[in-house]
């Protein structure tokens, strides 16, 4: 394991407003952005919008936006030039202290309330191999999973939905997912009880057969990111060295060639295999386009990782978002605010009026010129074509 003797790959939170939360070693991270707020996400505001640039030509596409930004979005969050350096270098990267231990142990208690909901993972399900492979763990634990989390009742989802316009978050997505970042899968809560099995490496920009999997790629042009992918990953509980959980061959987004089956088992080449080390409140950023994994857990509690996918505005892997035809389940559409419904949008671009999270809190709007809409309507019968 070298993680730890890389400074920088394991990024603090910066721009802190407490004092630190405790933690196992004195040169711990800076704490959470947020302190111990219950509610971490952006207010949005339900007045009306107004014009945030003028047009000088009719044909133009204008931009509106909520007219008062959050009060919780007065410090400038910001992915710094170090972290963009080792998201592109390594093809993840894993942010301090995001969630604090108030917000840790709610999540917790919701996901233990639902326990009996909780589905293991057996038979040709278990993910690790047979008996005796290397990411078999004892060869009949399986992994667990729950979803649901985002229709979970007031009290318990707060937590979870945060995640989708968390402050200290949304300067991540826009810089490797893009302005109209949108939610593609449900989350899921991943659970390793000891003993459970790991998980065969997968992901990666190239397919087993060496042609390019343009849904998982990871671009970088004109001083940007491009994920078509990216992976969040919310750590419920502790992961030291060598406890398994999460792995990823660190730089593999920038492959070229398929990952062997024998490392995708783990039977070969395990030095270049990582483990971060996680806090309970931290969150781990991958690329889908970095090939990952998991390893058999082995650590004497339960480990719990809660995992959200995002894909720019116009992309879309998973189909969820079609359940109730045009919307997510319906439970999870319930009393969300207006940059969470943002979030929750179709994949459709971002100037056919949708609405998109700025970094200030404000949900913006681009729209195309009335006169376009107008035309459009008359020839499909709807003013989006």
């Amino acid at each position: 394991f070298s993680l730890a003797a890389t400074t920088g790959l394991v990024v603090p939170a910066v721009h802190a407003r407490a004092a630190p939360r405790a933690r196992a070693s004195s040169s711990s991270p800076a704490p959470s952005a947020l302190g111990n707020r219950d509610r971490p996400c952006f207010r949005s505001s339900s007045r009306a919008r107004r014009q945030l640039r003028s047009v000088t030509s009719p044909a133009m596409d204008t931009v509106s936006a909520s007219e008062t930004a959050s009060d919780e979005t007065d410090v400038a969050h910001t992915m710094t030039d170090l972290e963009k350096y080792l998201f592109d270098l390594n093809g993840f990267l894993v942010v301090r202290g995001v969630f604090s231990d108030a917000e840790v142990r709610n999540a917790n208690a919701a996901i233990d309330k639902r326990s009996s909901k909780i589905v293991e993972r057996k038979g040709d399900l278990r993910l690790g191999g047979n008996k005796g492979a290397p990411l078999a763990g004892d060869g009949v634990t399986g992994r667990e999973d729950l979803g649901g989390m985002l229709g979970w009742p007031e009290g318990d989802r707060e937590v979870f939905r945060s995640v989708l316009t968390h402050p200290k978050l949304v300067p991540y997505y826009h810089a490797l997912v893009g302005n109209g970042y949108r939610m593609d899968h449900l989350p899921l809560l991943i659970q390793q009880n000891p003993g459970a099995d790991g998980f065969v490496f997968h992901g990666g920009k190239m397919n087993d057969d060496g042609s390019w999997c343009d849904d998982l790629a990871y671009t970088f042009n004109n001083g940007r990111m491009y994920n078509r992918l990216l992976a969040v990953s919310v750590a419920l509980t502790e992961t030291k060295p060598g406890d398994g959980g999460f792995c990823v061959i660190r730089g593999s987004h920038k492959a070229n060639l398929p990952c062997p089956p024998a490392m995708q088992r783990h039977e070969v080449a395990a030095e270049f295999v990582e483990n971060p080390e996680l806090a309970p409140g931290d969150v781990l950023l991958f690329s889908e386009a970095t090939t990952h994994g998991t390893l058999p857990w082995s650590a004497s509690h339960t480990r719990r990782a809660c995992l959200y996918r995002f894909a720019p505005a116009t992309s879309a892997y998973g189909r969820a978002y079609m359940t109730s035809k045009p919307a997510w389940p319906e439970d999870m559409m319930k009393d969300l605010t207006e940059a969470q419904a943002a979030v929750l949008e179709a994949p459709y671009h971002p100037r056919l009026d949708r609405p998109s999270l700025e970094a200030d809190g404000r949900v913006a709007v681009t729209s195309r010129a009335e006169f376009k809409k107008e035309h459009d309507a008359k020839v499909f019968g709807s003013k989006y074509f």
